[in-house]
């Protein structure tokens, strides 16, 4: 039987030569495919991982703290910044003992607390009697426009010679009282758990080394002190860079009103009483007077920082020729929520498929004894006091209290050494303990700013972008300030989470399930997300100042990239296979009609069908042996590119799938084999009904059309074949897009689509290669069958040239048709996967259309020149 074999192949070389062509390349596309799917796949989540080395998995927040964006999965960047509390100990508690809980590490928000720095004797007011004021504001520019963090005034008088009224709106103290310079600066305060913030972010690697700094310990807690316990000292380690780009002003005036004589003096009062009868110092209309500047003083922010950070280390500042000196009391005034942000259409929906806009509105306080000046009239935030009534029979006392604190600075900390990644391309909220920034894209009638400015934090607890926390506390203080609920979210590291990969987000998905069931808080996975650019316009009283570009968190779009790849894996070893299996189906089938004859003859003498079954059986085999072997021959050149021991594992399944592939075309050909008679051995050809097809013969495309119908069967295959990688291409051509346009959304996304679009695509050219190999064939054996009519055409006057025409109008029809079905195909996968169809891409149809046919073209080129060849006087005496 295989001397049989072997004797048929060497009789028919062409053939034969074309078959082996085939399998080479199958056995190069198996190997390619397999060495190119591990080494992509595992490119791929590398790079996930790599690129996205966030420091928690799941972020927990209390119930209610949802946030309007994230129906479209999307989280504002440092929005756990703007939670005050909602999360009790008890909650942390249960949550620290789930077995999947590698750390915990709870985040308590307490808001924005002073910091206080004096410079003595720096301001001069005159000797003669008057009424004075004293101006301090503080600004900054955050970039988008310069801003008034608070503005308080003071008026004082001097020689004042008549009995001041006991409720007045000035100030009678000496005037040498008012003449330091006093700062006081808001920033943010944060209470944490010191050894699950170790464990996170390594946060006690970024101490700065010098003797008067360290780590929290043990020790190192919340202390009452006095005799009412309303003295508390707090461990505290702080941000030494926590700095902005402001200024503090102050400013001395001379109220230009008559103040020299009793009389006058007398009348000025009386005046007051009137205009003030329900005003305080703070908001007096003396504010409202004319004055006389004499004198004005600008201190930065970065000098007022660093006094108070040398006082606190014990060193004394010279400033402004005075020794400066900082306080470590502090207090806590204020708590503020995330910004509220609205839905609006996005100015260039191409460039930021998701746009919203924030908007001032008035800046309202309650509990609260100071000026209003002390914050912005206006805010994109609302903005929460921390005092609380206080019932005292001292008409002195003011009627709330904010806690008060003596800071123990125990250290200080560089937020460049936490262990957490730098990349802007995969940061988290409340990871970093760096200020949220953004880019001034748009000014304010939507026409680009080139080049986009940045903006930044301005320390305004009201102002558009959040601060970073800059004072650090452990977490007791949380609880005895404000009790039971004072944590605002807990972030946690899973176990067995470690990389990107559909095993861990299942893993993460149980635990969220079970922290939300367990204790109604709000579980968000947060691995694999990534930074999506939203467009946001700002608004401030009516007025557009612009449109800025943020980062924000685009929740799973990781994972969404992770599983794209994961079905383009799959399309590409389906495609590929399916593709393969098509060729040896189609060669099987072809080769039977060739054989037909033959084989009808060795039945009629006395050969069994079971012999037969074993020539295409020794065929298929030995076939699926020169795939392996060549398998082989690719895997060791991949081995030694890359110096790396041969995979085994690889060459099992390509001989395993090999096998199976020309098996099939061998049960195909028993299939067939069962059916020829003996009597066959007069018959020749494919027994096709071309002549019923009801078309009428017009032109050389309805001939071509004809002659596609009549043989439908064999021709299906070559539609088959073209379709089946014509489909799978079109659908990644769309991924590409979408990654980088749709879903431009995840910059990460387009970084993973470049690691991942090379791979695909030359995996589907071995599959197009096959594929035009499977048509080229049939094509040849539909040309083999039509060699007497071929002739015919000749006899009658038929160039050359039309006889190549017509053969390519088959190859071009079989590429249309297979355009067409492919595109169907991809569409539909589309719609399934994204719920949309993109109709409005005349680009992607087009290239999904013109490719297959070309590959049709391409196909019927050599079956055209074997067509253009046919002698007529020949053919038709073997014909007669």
């Amino acid at each position: 039987m295989l001397r049989f074999v072997i004797n048929q192949w060497r009789r028919q070389r062409g053939k034969f030569i074309l078959t082996l062509v085939g399998a080479l390349i199958i056995s190069a596309g198996l190997s390619l495919m397999f060495n190119l799917t591990d080494s992509s796949q595992g490119t791929v989540e590398q790079t996930l991982q790599k690129k996205w080395s966030s420091a928690y998995d799941i972020v927990v927040r209390p119930k209610g703290s949802q946030l309007a964006s994230e129906s479209n999965d999307l989280l504002e960047p440092n929005y756990l910044n703007g939670i005050s509390g909602g999360i009790s100990f008890e909650q942390y508690e249960t949550i620290k003992k789930m077995n999947d809980i590698a750390i915990a590490a709870p985040v308590a928000v307490m808001g924005y607390a002073s910091i206080n720095v004096n410079v003595p004797q720096v301001l001069n007011f005159p000797k003669e009697d008057g009424v004075y004021r004293l101006t301090t504001q503080e600004y900054d520019d955050s970039g988008i426009k310069k801003e008034r963090l608070y503005n308080q005034s003071y008026h004082i008088t001097q020689g004042l010679k008549i009995p001041a009224p006991e409720k007045n709106t000035f100030s009678t103290r000496p005037i040498k009282e008012f003449s330091d310079l006093t700062m006081n600066h808001l920033t943010l305060l944060v209470a944490i758990d010191p050894v699950a913030e170790a464990k996170l972010v390594g946060l006690d690697k970024s101490i700065i080394k010098d003797k008067n700094s360290r780590y929290f310990e043990e020790t190192d807690q919340y202390r009452k002190g006095g005799s009412d316990g309303s003295f508390h000292s707090i461990p505290v380690i702080i941000d030494p860079d926590a700095v902005s780009r402001g200024n503090f002003l102050f400013k001395v005036e001379k109220l230009k009103v008559p103040f020299s004589t009793d009389k006058e003096q007398q009348s000025f009062v009386n005046r007051l009483a009137k205009e003030d009868l329900h005003k305080t110092s703070f908001n007096s209309s003396l504010n409202d007077y004319p004055a006389k500047v004499l004198q004005t003083e600008t201190v930065s922010v970065m000098d007022m920082q660093r006094i108070f950070l040398n006082s606190l280390n014990g060193k004394t500042t010279r400033f402004m020729n005075r020794d400066a000196s900082g306080s470590n009391v502090t207090g806590l005034f204020f708590k503020t929520s995330p910004l509220k942000y609205k839905t609006t259409k996005s100015p260039f929906p191409t460039r930021w498929s998701n746009a919203y806009a924030v908007e001032t509105a008035p800046t309202k306080l309650k509990n609260w004894s100071f000026s209003e000046t002390n914050v912005p009239t206006f805010g994109y935030r609302s903005i929460q006091s921390t005092g609380k009534k206080f019932n005292s029979k001292d008409p002195g006392m003011l009627p709330y209290v904010v806690p008060y604190f003596s800071m123990n600075i125990i250290g200080q900390y560089d937020a460049d050494n936490i262990q957490v990644s730098k990349d802007p391309l995969n940061q988290l909220p409340m990871e970093t303990y760096r200020p949220s920034t953004a880019d001034l894209v748009l000014d304010e009638k939507q026409q680009p700013i080139n080049p986009a400015r940045k903006i930044q934090s301005s320390g305004n607890p009201v102002g558009l972008l959040t601060n970073s926390p800059h004072i650090l506390t452990t977490l007791d203080v949380a609880k005895e300030t404000y009790g039971e609920k004072s944590i605002s979210s807990i972030r946690l590291k899973i176990k067995g989470a470690s990389t990107v990969s559909e095993e861990s987000e299942q893993l993460l998905q149980d635990v969220k399930q079970q922290i939300e069931r367990e204790t109604g808080l709000i579980a968000t996975i947060t691995k694999g997300s990534s930074p999506q650019p939203v467009v946001t316009k700002v608004v401030e009283q009516g007025k557009t100042l612009g449109w800025i570009e943020q980062p924000w968190v685009h929740i799973g779009a990781a994972m969404t990239i992770f599983r794209e790849t994961s079905v383009g894996f799959s399309g590409v070893i389906f495609a590929m296979l399916a593709v393969a299996i098509v060729y040896v189906l189609a060669t099987s089938y072809v080769s039977m009609l060739a054989r037909r004859k033959e084989f009808a003859v060795l039945l009629a003498l006395g050969w069994r069908t079971k012999d037969l079954y074993k020539i295409v059986l020794i065929e298929a085999a030995i076939l699926a042996g020169f795939v392996s072997i060549v398998a082989l021959i690719v895997e060791g050149i991949f081995s030694y590119v890359r110096n790396e021991a041969m995979n085994g594992w690889s060459l099992l399944w390509i001989a395993l799938f090999s096998l199976v592939i020309y098996l099939a075309g061998a049960a195909w050909s028993a299939w067939t084999i069962r059916r020829i008679s003996p009597y066959e051995a007069i018959k020749t050809g494919e027994y096709a009904k071309a002549a019923r097809v009801g078309l009428k013969l017009r032109s050389t495309a309805t001939l071509a059309l004809k002659e596609l119908i009549g043989k439908w069967k064999r021709n299906s295959l070559s539609v088959l074949s073209i379709a089946l990688p014509t489909a799978l291409l079109t659908f990644f051509l769309f991924v590409t897009f979408h990654l980088q346009g749709v879903l431009y959304t995840s910059w990460l996304g387009q970084f993973v689509a470049l690691q991942v679009g090379p791979m695909h695509y030359v995996t589907m050219g071995v599959a197009i290669t096959i594929a035009i190999l499977t048509t080229g064939e049939i094509m040849w054996q539909n040309v083999t069958d039509r060699r007497a009519s071929l002739a015919v055409l000749k006899a009658l006057g038929w160039t050359n040239g039309a006889i190549r025409q017509l053969i390519v109008l088959e190859g071009f029809l079989v590429g249309l048709i297979s355009g067409v079905i492919g595109l169907i195909v991809a569409y539909s996968t589309i719609y399934v996967l994204y719920d949309l169809v993109p109709w409005n891409e005349p680009l992607l149809i087009g290239v999904s259309l013109a490719l297959p046919i070309l590959f049709g073209v391409i196909a019927a080129f050599i079956p055209a020149q074997l067509a253009a060849r046919v002698q007529p006087y020949q053919e038709l005496k073997d014909a007669s």
